[in-house]
């Protein structure tokens, strides 16, 4: 099996908002694992990172540190599925996401390999009749009603609002359908407002309340339950399954998101323990795109209440998986696994692996990045240990970066570098549009990432002496004197571990 990270940026149709923030674009992870010519994906999101540990350094650097542990899984080994997931959260205590990412395409690859949908696969019966709600972000009024003229008809919709005793805007969308609607406080409100509002809530077609306080606020919940004519579920209190009796005594329900709990295992031993004791279920997503939310619809058969609608929210996505209609209905791809398939002109992707002939562009504006003219053949780069990665921006290439499977040159003694475990980074440029945005950081952290995950364990190359700062901020250390070059001027000899 190996292991593949690619970077993604999202942006929605409209600026997303909660009570606790306003999200204008989202980085995401996806992970591809690949065996046998067959891939399968999972993905994680840069969001709260400080909850989750779910920055992007944070997680390539998770993604390096396991890469070891990666390279030796056995899926068809003792215990299965279950027993690889409990090796990964051993290895990633505090890393959810990074966690879920792997679990989900794991689960993914064991599903396409058997040819069967990931429900199958799961044990689970096919999933008849999905509909998933419609998302309502914090906006003004007038944007709000907007939000759901754009989406008429649909079988409910959940509403982002800041204060439950402002009932305004719940007034103003409830002249528009009579659909029901799912309020979330996404941890904001306070007792002394929502408790007063509880029966004008029920009174406007409010069903369900999700996590209207702090998720230490167990006193508060506790009271709210006793006391609210509307269930109330849980989302932030319930972040894996040892949350789940203090969850089912303070909550009428949990809203279950596998990128939260840790991936599809967690998952679905949360929401199959949820409905033997009675609890309301949902099943929710993170921002990410149809790589990740695709896998999470087919355990929509398990739950009560589905939201899954983030495909339709996006304006960029990064491929194809399920579908919604123009009332939320869900329609799963009719293929093996999640039923994703990765479209490599989506314009989500950011950092993405990519045949040669795809960075030539870049390559031809910065002749200085490459020694190999811009064009012509390169034995190396058809190699099957090679990697090719592309910066994008709104499907464009940008940026440009190779990896090769090559030790460090004789007379370069590099620290505890080993023999075979060498990687060459090459022709590192991006384009003067996006100096300075990070495309650049961008590359070179998922080049690091994909080292490792190929099994080095020192990544080296030349660089231009304009270059050199850059690459000391980023870890590497400078070896030697610098060297004139006759295509490139100037260099460095730089290296780092890629743990």
């Amino acid at each position: 099996m190996r292991i593949t990270a690619h970077e993604t940026a999202l942006t929605q149709r409209h600026l997303w908002r909660s009570a606790r923030e306003a999200i204008p674009m989202t980085r995401t992870v996806i992970v591809e694992a690949e065996q046998d010519g067959v891939s399968g994906y999972g993905e994680a999101s840069c969001f709260m990172t400080d909850h989750y540990n779910s920055g992007l350094d944070r997680m390539h650097a998770d993604l390096r540190r396991t890469a070891p542990l990666l390279a030796e899984l056995d899926l068809d080994g003792p215990g299965g599925a279950d027993a690889v997931w409990r090796r990964l959260a051993a290895a990633l205590p505090a890393s959810p996401f990074v966690l879920a990412a792997l679990d989900s395409a794991i689960h993914d690859l064991r599903a396409r390999l058997l040819g069967v949908p990931l429900w199958k696969s799961l044990g689970l019966d096919r999933p008849q009749g999905l509909r998933s709600s419609y998302s309502i972000g914090l906006d003004t009024p007038e944007a709000m009603l907007g939000k759901l003229r754009e989406r008429p008809g649909w079988h409910a919709y959940k509403v982002k609002l800041a204060d439950p005793g402002d009932l305004g805007i719940l007034r103003e969308l409830r002249r528009e359908t009579d659909a029901p609607f799912l309020i979330d406080g996404n941890c904001g409100w306070a007792p002394a407002r929502l408790v007063p509002a509880l029966p004008d809530l029920h009174s406007l077609g409010v069903t369900l309340i999700e996590q209207p306080y702090p998720r230490a606020a167990w006193d508060d919940a506790r009271a709210l339950k006793e006391l609210s004519p509307i269930p109330v579920i849980a989302d932030e209190s319930i972040t894996s399954p040892a949350d789940l009796d203090a969850c089912a005594v303070a909550f009428h329900g949990i809203n279950v998101k596998p990128m939260k709990s840790g991936g599809i295992t967690p998952a679905l031993a949360l929401l199959r323990a949820a409905r033997e004791r009675g609890l309301v279920t949902m099943l929710g997503c993170m921002p990410e795109s149809a790589a990740g939310v695709s896998a999470t619809a087919h355990l929509g058969g398990l739950v009560d209440h589905l939201d899954v609608d983030v495909v339709d929210l996006l304006a960029v996505d990064t491929g194809h998986g399920l579908t919604l209609d123009g009332t939320g209905r869900v329609d799963l791809p009719d293929r093996p696994g999640s039923g994703y398939l990765p479209d490599p002109a989506a314009h989500g992707w950011y950092v993405h692996q990519v045949p040669a002939a795809r960075l030539h562009p870049v390559r031809r504006e910065v002749p200085s990045s490459t020694t190999v003219p811009p064009g012509t053949t390169d034995a190396r780069d058809e190699h099957p240990d090679t990697r090719h990665l592309a910066a994008l921006l709104r499907g464009r290439t940008v940026g440009a970066a190779s990896l090769y499977a090559e030790d460090p040159p004789a007379g370069h003694t590099v620290p505890k570098a080993r023999p075979g475990r060498g990687r060459r980074l090459s022709g590192m440029a991006t384009l003067d549009e996006v100096r300075g945005t990070g495309a650049g950081t961008a590359l070179l952290r998922t080049a690091l990432t994909l080292a490792a995950l190929d099994g080095a364990d020192t990544v080296w190359g030349h660089v231009p002496d304009a270059a050199i700062g850059f690459y000391r901020k980023h870890g590497f250390d400078v070896l030697g004197r610098p060297l004139d070059l006759p295509e490139t001027g100037l260099n460095h000899f730089v290296h780092r571990s890629t743990r």
